[in-house]
């Protein structure tokens, strides 16, 4: 994932005398829940708006109950992936002096992922990166110690932010398919996978009745990029297949994934090769299979020869076009062209639009 979006974020306003029992969350991830933010029991509230404050720090070193905390929580069948905490805090003059934060995962032993010094009496921003992947609650803790006087605060003001993503469990990288031998035979790759338990192989020849004609079983639970293949021998050369992906997780929940079409020849060679156009009639969206042609221009023309505007994205593997008409045509039977990367014009594919 390139960029990410906020898991949670606490925003603190006027309504808030700062010496509240605790803080909800704002906003959040719809795949999460996020508890208040609350206070150790060796601190003690201090009223101070449009922040969350405390007084009692220790003076000399971390104490295990000085300390706010908030815990995120994936809803079932989803995970965390966290790139980022983002907080504003600001001390007394007599205020700690250390900071400290750390995180749990499930109750386990925490894990430092910044500590420094506090300094000043105004606003001061702190961005952490994180690199954190689970399927279970994380709690977060920011301890603080080093005050000269038990009046010395120290608060959370402004807001602070947990930065990622909440996705389901297993995060599909490719899907493609091809005729080899007479047989449909499908590649996928995943980026991570928890409680994964395996894959139905889903097919059909009309694109709206999948049946499951095979299961391979999944990694469980890996941060790493996992390949998998599976091979359909009973096909009919000449016939276009509809094939997709059913990930089943541990849990009993599940996704499907997209749509892929493999055309089976038994001489299929690239310059045999024919794309196939799915849903094939349809209402102007589409998807064209590249059969593992490097398509590198596609055009749509109607019936007098002019060209239609459209819109072209590639899936990550290349192996399918997405095609979507841009401006309102009639219905009727319309041609789509391309070329290839070696600059070769392939057969055109008639595409019935409703």
């Amino acid at each position: 994932m390139a960029s990410f979006a906020q898991v949670a974020t606490y925003t603190f306003t006027s309504s808030d005398p700062g010496n509240q029992t605790s803080k909800a969350v704002t906003s959040k991830d719809a795949n999460i829940t996020a508890s208040d933010i609350t206070r150790g029991a060796g601190i003690s509230p201090v009223t101070t708006i449009s922040s969350i404050n405390s007084s009692d720090w220790n003076s000399s070193t971390q104490n295990a109950t000085d300390y706010y905390e908030f815990t995120l929580t994936p809803n079932t069948g989803y995970q965390l992936n966290l790139t980022g905490l983002n907080l504003t805090e600001r001390r007394s003059n007599t205020g700690p002096t250390t900071y400290l934060i750390a995180y749990s995962i499930a109750g386990g032993s925490e894990t430092t992922v910044s500590t420094g010094p506090l300094s000043g009496t105004v606003d001061a921003a702190l961005n952490i990166s994180l690199s954190i992947q689970t399927a279970q609650s994380i709690r977060f803790r920011i301890y603080a110690w080093g005050a000269t006087s038990n009046s010395g605060t120290f608060r959370l003001n402004n807001s602070l932010t947990v930065t990622g993503a909440a996705p389901l469990p297993v995060k599909l990288i490719g899907f493609s398919g091809q005729s080899i031998d007479n047989s449909a035979v499908l590649n996928w790759s995943t980026g991570w996978e928890v409680r994964n338990a395996g894959f139905d192989i889903l097919r059909s020849s009309t694109i709206s009745n999948f049946e499951k004609v095979g299961f391979v079983k999944g990694s469980v639970s890996t941060q790493e990029v996992s390949v998998y293949s599976f091979t359909d021998p009973n096909v009919q050369n000449g016939q276009v297949y509809y094939y997709r992906l059913k990930q089943n997780n541990e849990d009993g929940s599940s996704e499907l994934s997209n749509i892929i079409a493999v055309r089976i020849r038994s001489d299929m060679s690239l310059s045999t090769a024919i794309p196939v156009v799915y849903p094939n009639p349809n209402q102007g969206s589409f998807s064209l299979s590249t059969q593992g042609l490097d398509i590198t221009k596609v055009s749509l023309y109607n019936a007098g020869g002019v060209e239609i505007p459209i819109t072209v994205n590639t899936t990550k593997d290349s192996s399918t076009l997405t095609i979507e008409v841009t401006a309102p045509i009639a219905s009727g039977l319309y041609i789509l062209r391309f070329q290839t990367a070696d600059g070769a014009h392939q057969p055109a594919v008639k595409v019935l639009i409703k």
